[in-house]
């Protein structure tokens, strides 16, 4: 018998050893499988029905959600690709290519806005999802676009200032602004000023905190204040240009230490979740330990969805830590499962974003949006209808020469 203990110790190893992410080549596909999570969570928010989707991404693993994951994430990319590209070029160059990117996303935004003003004149096409903001809770809905006539100079201000268009899209504009401020950003890290970096924008966030403004009069400002939501980008930025060193990091003692804590916060935090007060979420699905009282409390202070709280970032950090190592030790069944699906979508994380308020537009026209009604097949197949239309679009680049990714 003493011989087959460390057998069996040996084949457990070599199955762990199996599972881990051994992909060749410079592109990380783990960080694409969670922008495509990120996608999915999104594209679950706004087709407003309640579905078996909703159950596993509807703040469920973590008072998180997949706005959070698509700005740190952009934010990563960045820094990891222009690391990269400062060393054959100079901050000039990729500040030029930056701009010309936020230039043609917010051109595409435009587009969009003006989109759904001039389907308005077509006739049998109910625009009401994609031109207003509903509080399911209590049905009041607001308008997004002028009800009233306005003249030429309040149509174009309204526009160029993007003050109009789909709830849906709003952080598109936050990214363009993001957009713009990455040259400092870049620049701060190439000069190895990274200490520099995230103490002004901790400071910039934690005043915003206390003395909340907006900065720009652009209608994302609602959602995403841009003074809060350019912290957890510049965190991204940073992880993403020091990728190696902290990869390196994690395999220290102290940096082991660290990524447990993480997880423990992570897994602490996904605890808390499950005692969310959500109004739509079926009672039996829920945990009942924290008072509802006590849940709210902590949540509007400490972890608020707009304002991005500082439980909520410490909980996208330590969740962002966590599914990276599950997947880096996990990956082979994992993408084997869900890998083909979300891997396209994360590689077109963009792309796949400004044509999903379209996939809303369509699905709007045969489904009414209503988050109480509990129709759980219908629902899931909506759902899954509309992941679908986005994958195949995605996956055959349907008009991708035009749309930015």
């Amino acid at each position: 018998m003493s011989h087959i203990a460390p057998s069996i110790a040996q084949e457990d190893i070599a199955k762990s050893t199996s599972w881990r992410y051994a992909v060749a080549g410079a592109r990380d596909l783990r960080i694409d499988f969670m922008r495509g999570i990120a996608l999915v969570m999104m594209v679950v928010a706004h087709t407003e029905v309640m579905s078996v989707f909703n159950i596993f991404s509807w703040e469920r693993f973590g008072l998180t959600t997949g706005a959070e994951g698509f700005v740190i994430l952009s934010g990563f990319m960045l820094g990891m690709l222009n690391r990269a590209r400062l060393q054959k070029v100079v901050l000039l160059t990729v500040s030029w290519g930056l701009y010309l990117r936020a230039w043609k996303i917010y051109r595409v935004n435009i587009i969009i806005i003006v989109s759904f003003i001039l389907l308005a004149y077509v006739p049998h096409i109910n625009l009401f999802e994609v031109t207003h903001f509903t509080d399911r809770f209590s049905g009041e809905s607001w308008s997004l676009y002028p009800v009233t006539p306005q003249i030429k100079e309040t149509w174009f201000n309204i526009i160029l200032y993007l003050q109009i268009g789909p709830h849906q899209t709003q952080i598109l504009g936050l990214y363009i602004f993001l957009l713009l401020f990455s040259p400092l950003f870049l620049g701060m890290l190439q000069k190895g000023k990274v200490w520099w970096m995230l103490g002004l924008s901790l400071l910039v966030y934690s005043l915003w905190q206390r003395w909340p403004l907006r900065l720009t009069p652009s209608e994302f400002e609602f959602a995403f204040p841009l003074l809060a939501w350019q912290f957890i980008f510049v965190l991204g930025m940073a992880s993403g240009w020091y990728k190696a060193e902290l990869i390196s990091f994690a395999r220290t003692p102290a940096g082991k230490v660290v990524v447990v804590a993480l997880v423990m916060v992570a897994l602490i935090l996904g605890f808390v979740a499950q005692n969310h007060t959500n109004p739509f979420m079926p009672h039996a699905l829920l945990m009942h330990v924290i008072p509802p009282d006590s849940f709210n409390t902590f949540y509007h202070t400490w972890a608020a969805k707009n304002g991005l709280g500082p439980v909520r970032v410490l909980n996208d950090i330590a969740l962002m830590v966590t599914v990276y190592l599950v997947l880096t030790w996990c990956w082979v069944p994992l993408n084997r499962l869900l890998g083909w699906f979300l891997i396209p979508l994360g590689q077109h994380s963009l792309y796949t974003f400004i044509l999903h308020v379209y996939v809303v537009l369509l699905v709007s026209q045969f489904i009414t949006f209503d988050l109480w009604r509990h129709a759980w097949i219908e629902n899931t197949v909506v759902h899954a209808a509309a992941l679908g239309i986005l994958w195949l679009m995605a996956k055959y680049n349907v008009a991708a020469r035009w749309i930015p990714n």
